[in-house]
């Protein structure tokens, strides 16, 4: 059977009306036969922006547009595929602040199950470390809430959480997730081209990205004019 390497990371605040308007978990999808050889990509860009290839790519600390856009350049040409999900932290009503990372990761987990079904394959998660993350307590609520979100738990082959330093492809989760942040958080043309050489590497289905590569939460309300204007440059059908 074909696996696939999940690399989970996170952008934004995800504190309730004081933290930042967007929450985003990024998920980049590589073939595992694949892998190295796209890791090997990641070191080539790190030595086009003259970042020695054992250093973090992080993307809030890479200067430069131009920079930041042959990152982009780069990514839009790797055989990967993508899924983001974005939080409207305005909208929640319900969800406490420190139960959004696991609540919302739910969907995400949710569309990499699809994706790997139809690939007639597992996936391997791997996932940025962060404060208050626990592989026990993610597990749980994956397990537990199999059918709210239909989560295939036999698709899921292993989950492990890292450090960024440790996995350059988590490095690369990074620098997707934190582009589409900054296109939503600057909506202006100069930052939602970064998303534009991404939108072929969206999960879609059908031809439909959104609610696949691009899943905005809540879903019964309208979008906020950031998102709305970007899917609208991206030319994404509602």
């Amino acid at each position: 059977m074909e696996e696939y390497n999940v690399y989970i990371d996170e952008s934004g605040d995800e504190g309730i009306r004081k933290g930042s308007k967007y929450f985003i978990l990024t998920a980049v999808l590589v073939n595992k036969k694949k892998d190295l050889g796209i890791s090997k990509c990641v070191d080539i860009i790190k030595e086009n922006i003259e970042i020695n290839v054992k250093s973090q790519l992080h993307w809030n600390l890479i200067k430069g547009y131009p920079n930041k856009l042959m990152i982009m350049t780069n990514v839009g040409e790797m055989d990967i595929t993508i899924i983001n999900i974005i939080v409207d932290t305005t909208k929640m009503k319900f969800i406490k602040a420190d139960e959004i990372y696991y609540h919302f990761s739910g969907y995400l987990y949710e569309r990499i199950c699809w994706f790997v079904r139809d690939k007639k394959a597992v996936a391997n998660i791997n996932i940025s470390s962060r404060g208050n993350l626990s592989k026990e307590k993610l597990m749980n609520f994956i397990k537990t809430n199999t059918n709210k979100f239909k989560i295939d738990i036999n698709k899921i082959k292993n989950l492990k959480i890292y450090p960024n330093s440790q996995k350059k492809l988590l490095q690369l989760a990074d620098c997707c997730c934190s582009a589409l942040g900054q296109a939503l958080k600057y909506n202006d043309e100069k930052h939602k081209r970064y998303i534009s050489y991404l939108k072929p590497k969206f999960y879609s289905y059908k031809g439909k990205y959104l609610g696949y590569g691009l899943k905005y939460v809540p879903g019964n309300v309208e979008f906020l004019k950031e998102f709305e204007e970007l899917i609208i440059y991206l030319d994404i059908k509602k």
